[in-house]
């Protein structure tokens, strides 16, 4: 019997998760995090050669295959339809868009179930760039053999909406994670000797890949704007991109060399501990989904300032359990980290706030469980078009 034609009541559900990502951010840690709470018999990944996401969910001890050198390894596709036969997965759930491609042609050949995944919209992520707007229009092309998408903010499903796709084709799931402060090491005298910070130093932590939908330009002149104010504010940025080069020209512009620092990229584990170990969590970003950074440094207690953009409001209240500043506002950022860094009170109780609701509202346990209801409509409406 193929894998589709299975009754999604009383058989276990085999999917298998396709992420072409050359990187690792935090759509791979949220990524982890659901496989977590699924068996290897229900969830397996398929993934590139060598690619940080393939350590780290085989040291998960996660089902892996490799499919692929390269996003356009031609092999990608056979290999795809072969492990999707002999392993009767029953879903294809892509994460990215070259994926999306991949994974609806496999689909097509093997009359698998198809679910997209979308941690924002492509268009918005990109600022309307060219890019932008090929991987929208490659989103929706690929779209002959959805039969469910997964968005995990209501920001990134009205522009789904808005493109034309129908509510019930749609499920909103928010990101989660599941962390105890306690197992993570890591102190402020520890981080300032580990960067070489001056001991007395105020810490500001800021965690994504160097691109443009994160903000870190509209950062680093907020800082400069408040450096005579507060001497002992410094930030650490911790990704890798695309912006490296234009960022350190604009570190050497504003004369904020030794005051921000881009730290590159750093494995899940660290760069929790470095969360930890700072002051302050910044995410200057100009467009979200549910990030999955803001979620753990909320999980840690830290004092969070954000930009209300994409899907942070919905995760967190401005004065309750965040500062949020309007997108691109580098003088309401500026003095939002002054706040922050001369009233410790606030600080503490914002940190405590967010955490409390973190703890309530974003487990791991109810995101795999709206997961898995996805999953078997996905399949309903699979089963309706044969």
């Amino acid at each position: 019997m193929p894998p589709n034609e299975e009754n999604p009541s009383d058989q276990p559900l085999r999917v298998l998760i396709l992420d072409l990502s050359r990187g690792y951010g935090g759509s791979s840690s949220r990524l982890l995090g659901l496989m977590s709470r699924f068996s290897p018999e229900e969830m397996a990944l398929a993934t590139l050669q060598g690619k940080p996401l393939a350590a780290a969910a085989r040291q998960q001890g996660l089902s892996v295959y490799e499919v692929g050198r390269h996003k356009l390894d031609p092999l990608i596709l056979p290999r795809l339809v072969r492990l999707i036969r002999q392993g009767g997965f029953q879903i294809i759930d892509t994460q990215n868009i070259q994926s999306k491609w991949w994974g609806s042609l496999a689909a097509m050949f093997t009359g698998t179930t198809l679910v997209s995944t979308l941690n924002s919209w492509y268009n918005l992520e990109h600022g309307g760039s060219l890019k932008g707007r090929l991987y929208t229009l490659l989103e929706l092309l690929t779209n002959f053999r959805l039969d469910g998408y997964i968005v995990v903010s209501a920001s990134v499903r009205q522009a789904v909406l808005q493109a034309g796709i129908k509510a019930e084709m749609i499920d909103l799931i928010y990101n989660a994670v599941e962390i105890d402060p306690d197992t993570v090491p890591g102190d402020a005298g520890w981080l300032r000797s580990k960067f070489g910070l001056p001991a007395e130093a105020i810490v500001c932590t800021a965690v994504g890949r160097l691109v443009w939908a994160k903000g870190y330009e509209d950062l680093i002149r907020a800082l400069a704007g408040i450096a005579r104010q507060e001497p002992r504010l410094h930030c650490l940025i911790l990704g890798e991109g695309e912006l490296r080069k234009r960022l350190e020209d604009l570190i050497l512009e504003t004369g904020m060399e030794g005051r921000v620092h881009l730290a590159g990229f750093y494995e899940r584990q660290e760069v929790l501990s470095i969360v930890k170990a700072g002051d302050i969590f910044v995410m200057p970003s100009r467009q979200e989904g549910t990030p999955l950074a803001l979620l753990e440094a909320a999980a840690l207690g830290k004092p969070i300032l954000a930009t209300a953009c994409g899907g942070i409001p919905e995760l967190v209240q401005d004065g309750q359990e965040a500062l949020l500043v309007p997108v691109g506002d580098s003088t309401q950022l500026g003095l939002s980290l002054l706040r922050l860094s001369r009233d410790p009170h606030l600080a503490r109780q914002l940190g405590l706030q967010a955490q409390s609701k973190v703890r309530s509202a974003f487990s791991l346990k109810s995101q795999a469980e709206a997961t898995r209801q996805a999953y078997l409509k996905a399949i309903r409406h699979r089963k309706g078009k044969a």
